[in-house]
């Protein structure tokens, strides 16, 4: 009885918090990184001595990332969006559940890599003008989009945190790709 009562305890403890946001070690550093770059790429073209590159992307497609990488950055994502139940998702919106990677954009510093900015997205409804009654199958009338968002990621990918300007929202926009 008692391990069974540490055994839940422990289960409960791990379970991926309330919020998905993540600080790993020399997070305060990244956290102050990301925003250098952000106020040296927010034009079109970076200024020195940050650039940016398109290392994946869904539409055009494009995959230049190490398969590690990119495992570890669709950990993030999934990991990233689990904060959407008690967001976006408690209002009037209804996820598929599958997040895709959308789009990943590598930052560097000189030559040196600093962090990535990902994009990701889930199939979604808007249920606000329809007569959606918690089950899939009446989903048939409710607009249809993807609910997206972005996150800066660390280079060892154990930093991790939503973009304040990109946080989730729903666009029936398919036209964008990545929406």
């Amino acid at each position: 009885m008692f391990s069974k009562s540490i055994l839940a305890a422990v289960l409960v403890l791990s379970a991926t918090p309330a919020f998905a946001d993540h600080m790993g070690p020399n997070g305060d550093k990244f956290y102050d990184e990301a925003a250098h770059f952000t106020a040296a790429c927010n034009q079109t073209a970076c200024r020195a001595p940050y650039s940016a590159a398109i290392v994946y992307s869904q539409t055009p497609r494009v995959n230049r990332l190490e398969q590690n990488s990119a495992e570890a950055l669709r950990t993030v994502t999934s990991y990233q969006a689990q904060i959407w139940s008690d967001t976006i998702l408690g209002g009037d919106y209804y996820a598929a559940g599958r997040t895709r990677m959308d789009s990943v954009v590598a930052y560097f510093k000189k030559d040196r890599l600093v962090g990535y900015k990902i994009r990701y997205s889930e199939k979604a409804w808007n249920t606000s003008n329809c007569a959606f009654n918690g089950k899939r199958d009446s989903l048939k009338g409710c607009q249809e989009g993807r609910i997206s968002e972005e996150s800066y990621v660390s280079p060892d990918f154990q930093t991790f945190f939503t973009d304040e300007e990109r946080q989730a929202g729903f666009s029936a926009d398919f036209s964008l790709g990545t929406n």
